[in-house]
């Protein structure tokens, strides 16, 4: 088969968990997949290098010299209507692997992947322009036009269900793999040492943003700090929507350090390091931090809220992420219960991660279906 994937948003500089679902998803198909071609669509004025790992004799790389601007208000308003016009072959399968203006033939089967729908579930926690954005994407039409819907977890399966009307054998859930750097003490304190770490910490990672109940952690911390000064509170990421209130915040708070974008093994060495993942979410699709945590054997603290019980089972401690007192309850007995953190890190070692070749077969088997059911 000839597929198109859309891989717009591997250009930007600071991947985060939809960037990098992409990237590590297309490597495990490229390493598993040596049949089919692969025709990788990127866009901008700017020349995008392709990362070497996707550089196979099997992939084709066509970047669109469009400003991706430009090229989104012209496919918002039809005047190019259809992305295929850009590749040299006639494509038998188009993965559009995360929500983005689109439009394509109606020969062409189109496979569409929904992280999650917190933009309608909780539309609270978004900003005007994100809200704005969304609704010019047009979900409603991609769930429509698409053959084969891909959701990465039962939850977002559901909220497809409840907001849009689709037929069940249409949708198919796949976890996303797990892609991460084994570590030791020695290994990460080298990692770390330009961040100078104070040696006990608990970790916030994810984008800063009101839908990650930073506000919440911040207040049990504050409480947290007068037993335990000793012990600060890293938050790591990227600045998302309505952050300048959290950071005002921060600015009266010496013991919560903000480090900004962190990725790849120091990401890691900083899981490792940590007394436990901070993570009451109001709301996920799917939440890739917390598997990363467990893998590096912490504690984790979520929201017992939407995806994260489904993917975490009963590996996590589980927090009304309305109530800061129990994130503050869990803190301290995580420090001084140390047969309770003994237990959980015995545990993650026999937690089951998404099996990445189980998974990557899915998604060939569904590109399979999905141009077998329009031959």
């Amino acid at each position: 088969m000839k597929i198109g994937v859309d891989i717009r948003t591997l250009s930007f500089d600071q991947r985060s968990g939809v960037g990098n679902y992409v990237f590590h998803t297309l490597q495990d198909i490229l390493a598993q997949d040596k049949v089919n071609t692969y025709y990788l669509f990127s866009a901008g004025l700017k020349k995008f290098h392709l990362p070497t790992s996707l550089k196979k004799d099997n992939v084709i790389h066509l970047h669109i010299v469009w400003p991706n601007k430009l090229l989104n208000l012209a496919l918002l308003f039809n005047l190019l209507k259809d992305f295929a016009k850009f590749s040299p072959v006639i494509l038998d399968v188009f993965w559009l692997p995360n929500l983005n203006f689109f439009r394509i033939n109606d020969k062409t089967p189109l496979m569409l992947t929904i992280h999650d729908l917190s933009f309608l579930h909780s539309r609270h926690f978004y900003s005007f322009k994100m809200k704005w954005w969304h609704s010019l994407v047009n979900i409603k039409k991609l769930i429509n036009r698409a053959d084969q819907i891909l959701a990465v977890s039962l939850n977002t399966k559901r909220d497809i269900m409840r907001f849009f009307t689709v037929r069940e054998e249409k949708l198919s859930v796949v976890y996303p793999s797990l892609h991460f750097h084994h570590m030791t003490q020695v290994l990460a304190e080298e990692l770390t040492r330009d961040l100078n770490l104070n040696k006990k910490f608990f970790l916030f990672l994810g984008t800063v943003e009101p839908r990650k109940n930073i506000k919440s952690i911040i207040k049990a911390f504050d409480i947290y700090h007068q037993d335990y000064p000793e012990i600060d509170l890293l938050l790591v990421g990227n600045k998302g929507w309505l952050y300048n209130p959290l950071f005002r915040l921060l600015k009266k708070r010496d013991y919560i350090k903000y480090l900004g974008f962190i990725a790849g093994k120091k990401r890691d060495a900083l899981y490792f390091l940590s007394l436990a993942l901070i993570w009451p979410s109001f709301y996920e699709g799917f939440g890739f931090p917390p598997l990363e945590a467990t893998v590096q054997g912490k504690p984790v603290i979520v929201s017992y809220k939407t995806s994260l019980p489904e993917i975490m089972q009963t590996q996590a401690l589980y927090v009304d992420p309305y109530n800061p007192a129990e994130i503050y309850q869990l803190l301290k007995q995580l420090t001084t219960d140390k047969n309770l953190e003994q237990y959980i890190i015995d545990k993650a070692k026999k937690f089951a991660i998404p099996d990445k070749f189980k998974q990557t077969q899915a998604i060939l088997n569904i590109f399979k279906h999905a141009h077998r059911f329009r031959s």
